[in-house]
């Protein structure tokens, strides 16, 4: 049926362009771009007054505007049918490839490129990356297509229909030769004839667009699956090569720390010798950490830029998306959907301090390179410390060694330093531009989220069918699943619930203590001798006690489901959570309100007054209880109410 829907529409349409050419051949043949732009350029040497003039050279340019509109159709209709002529072929070719990329085996970077240098390994990882940045705006580019062929026979169909309308104007127009009851220029006919031209360029278009749509739209789909195969392959290479980065810059601070050990331990009983090996292995062992926060800063800058590129698309795509699907409640499943896709950012807080420390160490770095400039000096200022009868050709050599390799190991410092500072600089840029895009794009998806409707208008038939589909979805719950899975996270877990299992078995075992002790609290309310400060308080803790074990109950209910998080019970954990906290909220509320309790006795309200806030606290507890589940529910699962 909707192929049949969709031939008669197209019949019809082409039934109705045929009789709006018709209406057209009474039309006169537009005028060339290069005549108006002639008569543009001289529009001042006719001498009008500067109103007609402006009004002439509006009407000129709009005729302009129009004859670039048809050229760009009829072009566009031109790159659409080769299109739809490479379509089959390509949608067959994308899956072909997409098998067997996924029917190959992917060999892991540590084995291809082990023996590689760490220069290669980073120059493939930019490689990589501006790859990965490509096939992103690939893929964005795919996701447009999808969703412009989802909606393009809704807004086809109308812009023909109104394309229509305005054509029988333009005719009608043209053959009594006045607009508004003024007669036609020759310079307003051309720029109707020039509109006449350009609707009946974009008709044709938007036909084409209808017939092909569904060869477009699995073009898209094709080009968005083979597309997403190949950059989530990618995005494992690029991790995996910045781990193989990572280890061999790790392996190469490691061998120096294990060389300067040596050194350290040869030293012998020299204490020059013994001291020098000791800075030297310090430096070795700085170097290393360096090493290990350049790989950790590294890796973290990766995942930003990563989150960053993924955001941009999405940001990109969004004024598109929101464009095209105005009003449609296509539109509000793709917004909750790429709401709930937003990614939760860890911010490193302590960047800031972290990169001064950086600069600060760089410059002690950078006065002992320049006190071992000279090596010889180095060591003569030493040894000139030393007794004569210790100076020695073969200490001499020692300590110039020694020299030699610290001068090596801070220039290696000063550069794995320089490396950590720029890699520093650029994930606190990044983790920036990553918040600002992050919290831009929350807010245009909450602001758009507002506005548009997330479901059809209520109407009589949705009250009729709401028993039964309320019914379906009650039917559709996993109630007594849930129940087991709760069973079996209790007792799986039983270090970790059997606490709250105690303190509420406590609660119910002292209760009716409870309820003895805030009486006599009640009771020494005004008394002389008894009452005091404290008794208003300590009324109160008591209540919330008695409320306590319902709210615990529910509480290890839901986190025994959150963490169990089988199917839906992560929902309804947090959902029960939730009600954990209202529950107390409002029963502790409920019982502060009791006859003789807290709000007449220690507050002094009125009765009347209490007995009315008593019974609107109850009926809003209800209501609160419902509301808060159904909240909880729809944080975790945003797309299931549109």
């Amino acid at each position: 049926m909707p192929n049949l829907r969709s031939i008669f529409a197209i019949a019809l349409l082409g039934l109705s362009l045929s009789v709006g050419t018709v209406g057209t051949l009474q039309a006169a043949e537009p005028p060339s771009s290069e005549a108006v732009q002639a008569s543009l350029d001289k529009i001042a040497d006719r001498k009008l007054p500067e109103a007609d003039q402006k009004a002439l050279q509006t009407v000129l340019q709009n005729t302009l505007s129009q004859l670039n509109n048809k050229r760009d159709y009829e072009q566009k209709l031109v790159a659409l049918k080769q299109q739809l002529n490479n379509a089959p072929k390509q949608t067959v070719e994308n899956q072909r490839e997409l098998t067997r990329l996924k029917a190959s085996t992917v060999v892991p970077v540590a084995q291809r490129f082990a023996k590689e240098p760490i220069q290669q390994l980073e120059q493939m990882l930019t490689e990589r990356s501006t790859q990965q940045s490509d096939l992103q705006k690939a893929l964005a580019d795919a996701n447009s297509l999808i969703i412009t062929a989802q909606t393009r026979p809704e807004r086809a169909q109308a812009e023909i229909s109104s394309s229509q309308t305005r054509i029988q104007q333009i005719n009608n127009i043209l053959k009594t030769g006045k607009d508004s009851g003024k007669a036609l220029s020759a310079e307003q006919r051309d720029q109707l004839n020039a509109e006449l031209a350009a609707l009946n360029a974009l008709i044709p278009l938007r036909r084409q667009e209808l017939a092909g749509n569904t060869q477009l739209q699995d073009l898209g789909n094709s080009q968005h699956d083979l597309l997403s195969e190949r950059s989530d392959r990618l995005d494992k290479e690029i991790q995996e090569l910045q781990t193989l980065i990572n280890q061999k810059r790790l392996a190469l601070s490691q061998e120096t720390v294990t060389q300067q050990s040596i050194e350290a331990q040869k030293a012998g009983g020299s204490s020059l010798l013994a001291t020098e090996s000791a800075a030297n292995l310090k430096l070795s062992d700085y170097l290393l950490k360096s090493t290990d926060r350049l790989n950790e800063v590294t890796q973290q800058n990766l995942q930003t830029k990563q989150q960053l590129d993924s955001l941009t698309q999405s940001d990109s795509a969004l004024d598109e998306q929101i464009n095209v699907l105005k009003g449609s409640l296509l539109l509000s499943k793709i917004l909750y959907k790429q709401k709930q896709a937003l990614p939760r950012l860890r911010l490193d807080r302590n960047l800031a301090d972290q990169i001064a420390d950086i600069r600060l160490y760089q410059f002690e770095v950078s006065q002992q390179r320049e006190l071992l400039s000279s090596p010889t000096t180095y060591v003569d200022n030493l040894l000139s410390t030393q007794p004569p009868e210790q100076v020695t050709p073969q200490l001499r050599k020692s300590l110039m060694e020694l020299a030699t390799t610290r001068a090596d190991l801070l220039e290696r410092l000063n550069r794995e330093l320089s490396a950590v500072l720029n890699e520093s600089i650029t994930l606190q840029l990044n983790q920036k531009q990553l918040l600002s895009t992050a919290q831009s794009l929350r807010a245009t998806l909450d602001e758009q989220m507002f506005w548009i409707p997330s479901n059809k208008p209520l109407e009589l038939e949705w009250i009729r069918s709401a028993p039964d589909r309320l019914q379906r979805q009650l039917d559709s719950l996993p109630v007594l699943s849930s129940l087991s899975e709760l069973a079996d996270g209790l007792t799986q877990r039983p270090l970790l619930f059997l606490p709250l299992a105690l303190l509420i078995g406590a609660l119910l075992w002292r209760r009716k203590n409870l309820y003895a002790r805030l009486i006599k609290v009640h009771q020494d309310i005004g008394h002389f001798k008894r009452d005091s400060q404290w008794h208003t308080p300590q009324a109160i803790l008591i209540n919330i006690l008695l409320a306590m074990p319902v709210s615990l109950g529910l509480a290890l209910c839901g986190l025994a489901l959150r963490i169990d998080a089988r199917g839906q019970n992560a929902n309804m954990g947090a959902a029960l959570l939730q009600m954990a906290g209202a529950w107390l909220v409002f029963y502790t509320a409920y019982r502060i309100l009791a006859p003789g309790g807290v709000a007449e006795l220690h507050f002094r309200w009125e009765k009347p007054q209490v007995e009315f806030l008593r019974r609107w606290v109850r009926r809003l507890g209800i209501v609160v209880m419902a509301l808060v589940t159904v909240v909880a529910v729809a944080e975790l699962q945003p797309a299931a109410l549109a």
